[in-house]
């Protein structure tokens, strides 16, 4: 509207000045392509003030520069005066399947694009932030054997397998906007992803690493499981299950809203969980447990030190009690169940205030204290067994 007026004026002050008197109507026909302008009799004083107009988007970049315009004749004055105006458009950055674009224009660009606009002119009003197809990513690549695995996930699933191969194959699959990222070193194997707009959505990872490998895993939204690593694993995921196989070393588990299950390994394992259960079954070598809303269950153990320790569940235990080894299971609302064999040496103490002991044979209380506290003494008394909850009930049962 403003151009408009704007060759208007332009016009109307160009014909004015050529007359020595002001006639009684003005017609005046400018003809711009499809434009008409008439203006009649009028007396005009006014001044137009376009106040600054800034208008920013990432990326590209318009500019004009100011105007002003000041008209003198007959029928008044009219001052436009239009601002620095600034627009900046974004880019646009659109993932399309494999396909070639051709035109050609008067710059001499010769392009291509072949599209079979039959099989999708009913999809003319895509968007296409909307649009999630699958794609996946399947890579091998040869590795340091001795270097260390290292994956972080937002959502979706881990699952480490084993092989003999000095290589490590990256099977994902994932939304045609996630990305997959692979950094390989001597001492390092780095795999993440990511998405245009921030994290990746989900991706599903399967991985082949060799044996001799360590293995470290973090996700979010997560479920991990890895089968045969020998070389010690560590794993964290916020939401999501943790299950281990055939797994041997240094073992650190830890999942807030998950359950964890470590079987047929051997090392020593430090496992955490807030709100699920941890279980460890066939299992050789020192164990900490912890989980503040859930049960432990230890089974067939071959231990010297054991700790296992819970707030809301409870504790069950089946392994061996070594000569001089240490045991301590407590819970504070929950039962602990213990089974061990006959011919065990070991202190054990017992301590619960709102609830029972009981003991599948025959012992003798070799001292009391006050509330509800007392020990015993299998065998030769080599090991120590500390059996303790606040708010549950205490057994001892042969195996």
């Amino acid at each position: 509207m403003v151009s408009t007026l704007l060759l208007g004026a332009l016009a109307a002050t160009a014909s004015l000045q050529e007359r020595d008197e002001p006639k009684d109507r003005l017609d005046i026909d400018i003809r711009i392509p499809s434009i008409e302008i008439e203006i009649p009799e009028m007396d005009l004083d006014f001044d137009i003030d376009i106040p600054g107009l800034d208008l920013y988007f990432q990326g590209f970049e318009f500019f004009m520069p100011k105007f002003d315009f000041a008209f003198d004749f007959d029928m008044g004055y009219i001052d436009f005066e239009i601002p620095e105006i600034e627009i900046q458009i974004p880019k646009i950055d659109l993932d399309l399947p494999d396909h070639v674009w051709h035109w050609s224009d008067h710059w001499g660009w010769d392009h291509h694009w072949d599209w079979d606009w039959d099989d999708h002119r009913h999809r003319h009003n895509w968007d296409w932030r909307s649009v999630d197809l699958d794609f996946d990513t399947d890579t091998t690549f040869d590795v340091t054997p001795t270097a260390r695995l290292e994956v972080r996930n937002h959502a979706g699933e881990i699952f480490i397998r084993t092989w003999d191969r000095s290589a490590v194959r990256v099977e994902a699959s994932h939304g045609s906007r996630d990305k997959v990222k692979v950094h390989n070193s001597r001492s390092a194997v780095e795999i993440k992803s990511e998405s245009r707009y921030g994290p990746a959505d989900v991706v599903d990872y399967e991985i082949t690493i060799p044996r001799t490998m360590s293995v470290d895993l973090w996700g979010i939204y997560t479920d991990i499981s890895v089968d045969g690593a020998r070389s010690g694993v560590r794993v964290e995921t916020l939401e999501g299950d943790i299950v281990l196989r055939n797994c041997e070393g240094e073992i650190r588990l830890s999942s807030v809203e998950g359950e964890v299950v470590l079987q047929r390994s051997k090392g020593r394992v430090e496992v955490n969980s807030v709100e699920e259960s941890i279980e460890i079954t066939d299992f050789e070598g020192e164990i900490f447990a912890e989980s503040i809303d859930g049960d432990i269950r230890l089974e067939d153990v071959a231990s010297n030190s054991v700790e296992a320790k819970t707030v809301d569940g409870d504790i069950f235990y089946t392994g061996t009690i070594v000569d001089d080894g240490r045991y301590r299971l407590t819970t504070h609302d929950g039962d602990v169940i213990v089974a061990i064999a006959e011919n065990i040496n070991a202190t054990v103490s017992v301590a619960t205030f709102d609830g029972e002991f009981e003991a599948s044979f025959p012992i003798e209380l070799s001292r009391a204290e006050a509330g509800r506290r007392f020990s015993f003494t299998i065998g030769d008394g080599s090991a120590r067994l500390e059996l303790h909850s606040f708010d549950g009930d205490i057994q001892l049962v042969r195996q």
